[in-house]
């Protein structure tokens, strides 16, 4: 099964004249779908912000990052460790035509349905909102799960999105891993380490689920990275890039 929310549109009216958002990579404008099923819908266009990186190669990575992430939360979901399903938004690289909008047009960004009531649980560098109740402890607990679930490999992170009477969706995740393959925003074991400084399992963590095995508590010793609740990104940028709101789902692709 897929949990994902595509957009099912092959046409959007963006609206560039003013910043619906911004994050550490992208900026995010607001617009409505214009044909599809999702006609009428809201959604938005992410683009990399100034002296962020936008050539091809950076796009369909991130793309690449959506489809890791999927797994993993398509992974969990049949585990069934809840009883309420998580769903991540699927973006896809569209070209902006629309000759009024000078600045954009011909340049590409990243479009996904809009996600409500937005919130913010965990960040790449260890920062996790202090609450140990309902999505908070079950979103921590999915980063955990990815961790188990990859052998160690890798740790999903950076949830955030929007919850609904039916679940969650999470959009623009972050992945970290041993070798750093996924991005600036991969830091590495380092982050892994950061995020299980701060991890404390709830009821939805299972027994057994793994962690790392060198010492994490360094008490006196300044943490690997500084915590912050935004996305941290490394002192440089590799040869690839970094990572990327729900209406109604059900177990079904959108």
């Amino acid at each position: 099964m897929v949990y994902a929310r595509k957009n099912n549109a092959t046409r959007a009216d963006i609206d560039y004249s003013e910043l619906f958002g911004t994050g550490t990579f992208k900026n995010v404008y607001a617009g409505r779908y214009l044909a599809g099923s999702r006609a009428g819908e809201p959604c938005v266009a992410k683009q990399f912000r100034p002296g962020c990186p936008v050539e091809d190669q950076y796009f369909e990575e991130e793309l690449n990052i959506c489809a890791k992430a999927q797994e993993i939360i398509d992974e969990f979901n049949d585990a069934e460790i809840m009883n309420q399903k998580i769903v991540l938004n699927t973006p896809e690289i569209w070209t902006c035509t629309t000759k009024h909008a000078v600045d954009m047009y011909g340049k590409k960004a990243l479009i996904e349905p809009m996600i409500l009531n937005f919130e913010k649980f965990n960040s790449n560098s260890g920062w996790a909102l202090n609450e140990r109740t309902g999505w908070s402890s079950a979103l921590q607990s999915l980063s955990h799960f990815s961790y188990h679930n990859s052998d160690g490999k890798l740790l999903l992170c950076d949830l955030q999105g929007g919850r609904y009477n039916d679940g969650f969706v999470l959009t623009d995740p972050v992945i970290m891993s041993k070798d750093q393959e996924y991005g600036p925003a991969d830091l590495g074991l380092d982050g892994i380490r950061s995020f299980f400084d701060g991890h404390r399992c709830s009821e939805f963590c299972r027994r057994g689920w793994s962690k790392p095995r060198d010492p994490i508590l360094n008490l006196g010793k300044p943490k690997r990275i500084p915590m912050t609740r935004g996305t941290t990104m490394k002192p440089y940028l590799p040869t690839r890039s970094s990572r990327t709101p729900m209406t109604w789902f059900g177990k079904r692709s959108y």
